[in-house]
């Protein structure tokens, strides 16, 4: 919404002065695009994320949950959300797993990124780099109107 006092729009303020977005005050509309939105956003950058932390460590999958919820808090992935996407991305050969028995009570399924998953991640970095700087000029603009 436009603010003729602060003569910009009024979330972009709210985003810039690092203060949350008030859900009361928007439309019901509005609220549901912004969930459709962060949904989409989420989808295609927590496979990024995934890649990232597997290139560095190996992790089992609720061990690559709280990596993701200490490093990502807007992600805010739920374990229903994980594993499903580490099967996608071992079923793609972007991963590799194996099982650790060392506790044979609670065997654990380690992932690592393959040389596929590697060539997959500095791709999307290079282009979600792109993204993040033409978005940040994009953003910059409406901020100056």
């Amino acid at each position: 919404m436009y603010d003729p006092v602060l003569g910009k729009n009024q979330w972009w303020s709210e985003y810039n002065n690092k203060t949350e977005v008030n859900y009361v005050s928007m439309s019901k509309k509005t609220q549901d695009e912004l969930e459709r939105w962060s949904k989409e956003v989420k989808r295609g950058a927590v496979t990024l994320a995934i890649l990232a932390l597997l290139s560095k460590r190996r992790a089992y999958g609720y061990e690559a949950v709280k990596l993701l919820d200490e490093k990502m808090s807007f992600l805010a992935l739920e374990q229903g959300t994980v594993y499903p996407l580490l099967r996608r991305l071992e079923k793609r050969e972007l991963l590799r797993s194996e099982w650790d028995y060392e506790d044979p009570t609670k065997p654990k399924k380690y992932y690592t990124v393959t040389k596929e998953g590697l060539m997959a991640l500095g791709a999307m970095t290079r282009d979600w780099s792109t993204l993040s700087r033409e978005m940040r000029d994009v953003l910059t603009e409406v901020e100056s109107n």
